[in-house]
């Protein structure tokens, strides 16, 4: 009997899908509605079998991608799966997800019940499993050969590009080089020079020429990643406008 772990904010969905799982496994399926809950929910459990994790939770700043990351760090030895509806907004989380994280398969929830349960009986005995047809366009041919969460640290320099990454990822909305400013101390100047500073690094994530706010954007879609190389006693207290806690 496997021990599956399915994260996902649709929680009638989610539960008819566990007792599916249940029902034809059988399985021991545990179901959490919220990312901010995975982490204590695998320091009180033994490592599940399988995570089947969605990406989106709008209610969160957290998304599927933070969750799945949190689970391989915690147990490396669960196996990963995302299940989406595929929508084109995804696409980034997904292949970020893809690129730096073992995915086992990607599962459609639009898929009939009998490919999404067959796909999930593969993993559980082969290890993996092809993603659904209707998602392969939205993912990269293969994993990066190069891409790693080791090479996030090569985003943060020092302790002044920490700075830009967190008020980055501490604004609300669009952020301006003036806001940044004001966030952090830093010049302006100071702050268009560590722009270009990461622009090479960025480009090998797949940002060529950078702007600002596809920094932010690349930031937020990064964060579990980010987060260990710019965490850290800021140098002064922050004074601009930052995002409220939920």
């Amino acid at each position: 009997m496997a021990r599956i772990l399915i994260v996902d904010d649709a929680v009638a969905l989610a539960e008819l899908f566990a007792n599916e799982l249940t029902r034809h496994g059988p399985h021991q399926v545990t179901v959490i509605d919220s990312v901010a809950d995975v982490a204590p929910s695998l320091a009180n459990s033994p490592p599940f079998d399988l995570a089947l994790v969605d990406l989106s939770f709008p209610a969160e700043t957290a998304s599927g991608v933070d969750a799945l990351a949190t689970v391989h760090l915690t147990h490396p030895r669960t196996l990963l799966a995302i299940i989406t509806q595929g929508d084109r907004w995804v696409a980034e989380p997904m292949r970020l997800a893809w690129d730096l994280l073992p995915i086992a398969t990607v599962v459609s929830k639009s898929a009939p019940l009998d490919a999404q349960l067959g796909a999930i009986a593969n993993v559980l005995s082969t290890g993996s499993a092809p993603p659904d047809p209707a998602l392969q366009p939205l993912l990269p041919r293969g994993p990066s050969g190069w891409r790693s969460i080791d090479e996030f640290s090569r985003l943060v320099h020092h302790r002044g590009h920490a700075k830009l990454w967190r008020a980055l990822l501490d604004l609300v909305g669009e952020a301006t080089y003036r806001e940044i400013a004001t966030e952090t101390g830093l010049k302006l100047n100071t702050i268009k020079n560590y722009r270009a500073q990461l622009l090479p690094e960025l480009a090998q994530h797949g940002l060529p020429d950078a702007s600002l706010r596809e920094m932010q954007d690349f930031a937020h879609r990064s964060r579990v990643f980010l987060e260990p190389h710019i965490s850290g006693p800021p140098d002064e207290p922050p004074t601009g406008r930052r995002r409220q806690a939920r």
